[in-house]
């Protein structure tokens, strides 16, 4: 899948924020940068949240990667109901 993608973080000092909205197609080839993303803003110690609102596709591996991250620190919202059906079914694949 060829991906065509943008994140912008934006942070929120009063909340202790930091969100990444992503736009576009996501495939594998995407997740280097995005888990860079992620990697600097932890080093701000805010709650980072994934917003997921402007996302039009994604491959499998960045499903799983999504799964990855909402089982730890990171909250994904405004996620699509496509996704949002996705996510547990692939997270449950990977226990097995």
């Amino acid at each position: 899948m060829e991906t065509h993608y943008k994140i912008t973080a934006e942070s929120n000092p009063a909340e202790s924020v930091v969100t990444l909205l992503l736009n576009g197609k996501f495939g594998e080839d995407a997740l280097p940068e995005l888990e860079q993303t992620i990697s600097e803003a932890r080093v701000t110690n805010r709650q980072i949240y994934i917003d997921l609102s402007e996302v039009t596709l994604v491959d499998r591996k960045a499903v799983q990667y999504f799964s990855e991250q909402a089982v730890g620190n990171v909250k994904l919202i405004n996620c699509p109901i496509y996704l949002r059906s996705w996510i547990p079914k692939v997270s449950d694949e990977n226990e097995k």
